[in-house]
């Protein structure tokens, strides 16, 4: 982050994540600088999701077969099925009975401006 006078300050408190999803960006981009300072109880609170291909690791990759779209003369690309498939995780995860996670404590990153207003 550069701030007015030229200054670069370099942000190395991470205060969102679960560890294991630190180490790599700590390693490449910060020279293992990360902190983790995030509250240990809500980082592991869903290790034991029964949607977690792997327990205790809080990461899920899942391919979507899906085509970008964009509407009318508008620069910005947006897949649907990337969209709904976001938001079906969503749903799962507000209505487990394990997970205890509230509609509010959900947020969701794009890269996709349009994919948040798609959702449905």
């Amino acid at each position: 982050v550069s701030d007015v006078s030229g200054q670069v300050t370099k942000l190395v408190k991470n205060y969102r994540s679960h560890s294991a999803l630190l180490a790599l960006p700590s390693r490449l981009f910060y020279h293992q600088e990360l902190e983790v300072c995030a509250d240990p109880r809500v980082v592991t609170s869903l290790l034991g999701w029964e949607k977690l291909p792997r327990k205790g690791f809080p990461l899920i990759f899942h391919g979507v077969r899906g085509e970008e779209a964009r509407e009318g003369r508008s620069p910005s690309w947006f897949n649907p099925a990337e969209a709904v498939q976001v938001m079906r995780y969503c749903c799962l995860l507000a209505r487990s009975t394990s997970s205890q996670v509230s509609a509010g404590d959900i947020g969701v990153i794009t890269p996709y401006r349009k994919q948040v207003w798609s959702a449905p």
